[in-house]
C-alpha cells in the first residue's frame, strides 16, 4: 500500500506525543480507505479495563477496511516512540493486516523502543488463512499506561473524531467507541457519522459534503455532544458561502485543491436556544481528510483578508495551543460564524508526498467564499463603509418623513399648507 508520511502535528502538541501517535495512525487509516475502490469503515476504539484505577491501561485500536498496509509505514513512528516516555507507552504495536488479493491475515508485533538491530524489535505472529474469503483491512492496537492524562486525551480524541465527521468523506463511515469502567459503573461514548441533512450520495461532490458537515457542526454550536433543537428548526436560515481553488495538472488529474466553506447562523428567535452571539470563530483546518494544525502562511492569509469589505470587522486573531486559528470579531451581528478550510491532493496520495497548502490558493478560495456570501445576501454583508452609508441614509430618510408637510401640492397648480396663521 502506497501511503504518504503523515503531516507533522507541529509543536502545538509536543507535550502530548500520544496525541501525535493517534493522529498518525488515524491519518494512515484514512489514506488506506481513500485508496480503496469500495466503501470503507474506520473505527477507533478506546477501552479502559475494569481493573483498579491506578493500574488500568488504556487499550486503543484503530481499524479500517481499506487496502492492506505496508510495515514500512510504522517504522516512521520511531521518532514518536523516542518522544514518548516509556512509562506512558512501551513502544509496542500489534498489527493485523491483509490485502484484497492476500490469501491470509498477517499479524506482527513491533517494539519501537527496541534498537533497530535487536531481534526483539520485530516479531511475526501466527498467520490466519482466509479460506477463499475476499476482504482487506488493517487493525493497529496499543496500550497507554495510566500515567498519561487519560481524561484530557479522551476529550481531545472525541473532538478530533467529531471534526473528521465534518468532511463526510466519500465511501467512508467513521465511528468512535470509548468504554470506561470505574467504581461508579460504566461510562461509554459511541459516536457514529450521521446527519440530519440529506444523506449525500456517492456522486455528491466533496464541497457539498463539507457544506453538509459544517452545517450540522454549526447547528450543534460547534464541537459539543448535544445539538440545539431550536437551531435545527431554523437550519434553512443558514447562509452559506463556498469557494475553491486548485493547481491541478490536467494530464495527471492530480494537484493541490483547496476548498473553503463559511456558514453564518442568525440568532434563533426561539428563547430555548442557549447560544448567544459568539464573538470568535475557531477555523476548522483539514489536510488530506484529517484535522490538522493550520500553517503559519495560511494563518497569515486569514489575518490579511480585507474582512471589512465583506461586512465583517476583524478584531484580532491567534493560534491556540492545538494549532487552531481563532478569529475574533467586533460588533458581531450573527449568532456564530463557522469556517472550514480543506486542502488535499486530487487522486490517491503518493508515497512520501502530502498536501502543502499554498497561501495563494487559500486566499483565492477564501475570497471566493466571502464574495459568494456578499452576492447572495447583499443586505447582510455590506462592507463596513456600506453599512455606515446605509445607516446615514436611513436616518436622513426618517428625518425627512418626520418634517411638517409644508407646501405639498395636493392637485396640480394648487398649493396647500397645514400651517395656520
Amino acid at each position: 500500500m502506497a501511503s504518504s508520511s503523515p503531516p507533522s502535528t507541529g509543536s502545538s502538541t509536543s507535550s502530548s506525543p500520544y496525541r501525535k501517535l493517534l493522529h498518525s495512525l488515524i491519518y494512515w487509516a484514512l489514506q488506506r480507505c481513500r485508496m480503496s475502490e469500495s466503501p470503507c469503515r474506520l473505527t477507533v476504539s478506546v477501552k479502559r479495563s475494569p481493573e483498579s484505577a491506578d493500574s488500568s491501561p488504556l487499550r486503543i485500536s484503530v481499524s479500517d477496511t481499506g487496502v492492506g498496509s505496508k510495515l514500512e509505514e510504522f517504522l516512521e513512528l520511531d521518532a514518536l516512540a523516542r518522544e514518548t516516555p516509556v512509562e506512558i507507552w512501551d513502544g509496542t504495536l500489534l498489527i493485523t493486516t491483509t490485502g484484497i488479493n492476500d490469501k491470509a491475515i498477517y499479524c506482527y508485533q513491533f517494539n519501537l523502543q527496541e534498537d533497530t538491530s535487536s531481534s526483539a524489535r520485530f516479531t511475526k505472529l501466527a498467520t490466519t488463512y482466509k479460506n477463499h474469503a475476499i476482504f482487506s483491512g488493517t487493525e493497529v492496537c496499543l496500550c497507554l499506561s495510566n500515567e498519561a492524562d487519560i481524561d484530557d486525551f479522551i476529550l481531545w480524541l472525541v473532538g478530533f473524531v467529531r471534526k473528521i465527521f465534518v468532511l463526510r468523506a466519500a465511501n467512508l463511515a467513521c465511528e468512535l467507541f470509548v468504554e470506561q469502567t470505574d467504581s461508579d459503573g460504566s461510562e461509554n461514548v459511541c459516536l457514529s457519522q450521521d446527519s440530519d441533512d440529506v444523506h449525500p450520495s456517492i456522486t455528491t461532490s466533496s464541497m457539498d459534503r463539507l457544506v453538509s458537515g459544517l452545517k450540522d457542526y454549526a447547528l450543534s454550536h460547534g464541537n459539543i455532544s448535544d445539538r440545539c433543537e431550536a437551531c435545527y428548526m431554523d437550519r434553512d436560515r443558514l447562509k452559506i458561502g463556498t469557494g475553491a481553488a486548485n493547481n491541478v495538472d490536467r494530464r495527471k488529474a492530480k494537484g493541490h485543491l483547496v476548498e473553503v466553506v463559511i456558514v453564518i447562523a442568525h440568532t434563533s428567535s426561539d428563547l430555548s436556544c442557549w447560544m448567544e452571539n459568539c464573538s470568535s470563530t475557531q477555523v476548522l483546518h483539514f489536510e488530506d481528510f484529517i484535522p490538522y494544525p493550520i500553517s503559519q502562511s495560511s494563518f497569515n492569509v486569514l489575518m490579511s483578508i480585507d474582512w471589512q469589505s465583506y461586512g465583517f470587522k476583524l478584531k484580532g486573531g491567534f493560534m491556540d495551543d492545538d494549532g487552531n486559528a481563532v478569529l475574533q470579531w467586533d460588533n458581531m451581528t450573527f449568532a456564530r460564524v463557522d469556517i472550514a478550510i480543506h486542502t488535499y491532493r486530487g487522486g490517491a496520495v503518493e508515497e512520501g508526498k502530502r498536501s502543502q497548502p499554498e497561501r495563494h490558493l487559500v486566499r483565492k478560495a477564501l475570497k471566493s467564499a466571502l464574495f459568494g456570501l456578499k452576492v447572495d445576501h447583499a443586505e447582510d454583508f455590506l462592507s463596513c463603509h456600506g453599512q455606515k452609508l446605509g445607516l446615514a441614509l436611513y436616518y436622513e430618510e426618517k428625518t425627512v418623513q418626520e418634517r411638517p408637510k409644508i407646501g405639498v401640492p395636493s392637485t396640480p397648480g394648487k398649493i396647500t399648507t397645514s400651517l395656520k396663521y
